[in-house]
């Protein structure tokens, strides 16, 4: 199984036929209007965190940062999820997961902090709480296609590839115009030897000028379904 990896729930139990187990036990809970009472100090080094971890200039740095942010306010949700992902990068798959699971205890509405719980539980190894967690997180993130790409993306890791035409499914029909959407149902489907409906996923996004063939091509799941009679002539 692959661990590493770098993308309303009422339809996700209709297609999946799944049931939500518990996810944690949790411990105090912090009201959401606690987590944002930072200082503007601390607000400047959480945000050049985040920026020197969106940039990959130094990992070192955000670290450094967010560790600033969190020895003042040890409790500060946002600034765990952002210190859970810079670990994940770090390779420091059980000090992430242990971010992970405070953020989800401060703030067990937060369908972000599950979808990074996920991603650090499989990491880590912990395939349990990885899948657990995506489940937790797709009944708190509906409406989001991009955090449904990344259920589907963490789902497929997971080997769970029928979740992962589920979310896949969803974030399509959130964003009919999104082109990682087509993209990520395609290979899902090629995942699962459902090659004819791969093709006519993407045929739909192309007949949208929603896709770019160079993508497809270049993309070693999707790029043996450019010679399926549904792309004939949609690809040169």
């Amino acid at each position: 199984m692959v661990r590493k990896g770098n993308l309303t729930w009422a339809a996700v139990l209709l297609l999946t036929g799944l049931a939500l187990a518990p996810i944690l036990s949790l411990g105090a809970v912090l009201p959401v209007s606690a987590q944002n009472l930072r200082s503007e100090d601390l607000d400047v080094q959480f945000y050049r965190a985040e920026t020197a971890l969106k940039s990959g200039a130094s990992v070192l740095e955000a670290k450094a940062r967010i560790d600033r942010v969190l020895t003042a306010r040890p409790n500060d949700a946002e600034a765990l999820k952002l210190r859970s992902r810079i670990l994940m990068s770090m390779d420091r798959y059980d000090d992430a997961l242990r971010d992970a699971k405070r953020a989800v205890q401060l703030v067990p509405s937060d369908g972000e902090a599950y979808v990074i719980l996920s991603e650090a539980a499989r990491l880590a190894g912990d395939d349990h709480l990885a899948v657990e967690s995506l489940d937790a997180a797709a009944e708190r993130v509906m409406e989001d296609a991009e955090f449904h790409l990344r259920l589907s993306w963490n789902a497929a890791l997971l080997g769970h590839l029928e979740r992962s035409e589920a979310y896949a499914r969803i974030a399509l029909a959130l964003d009919p115009e999104r082109a990682a959407a087509y993209y990520q149902l395609a290979r899902v489907f090629v995942q699962r030897d459902q090659l004819a409906d791969a093709a006519s996923t993407l045929a739909r996004g192309l007949e949208q000028d929603l896709l770019d063939p160079v993508v497809i091509l270049s993309d070693s799941l999707l790029a043996p379904l450019s010679t399926h009679e549904q792309l004939d002539g949609m690809l040169n």
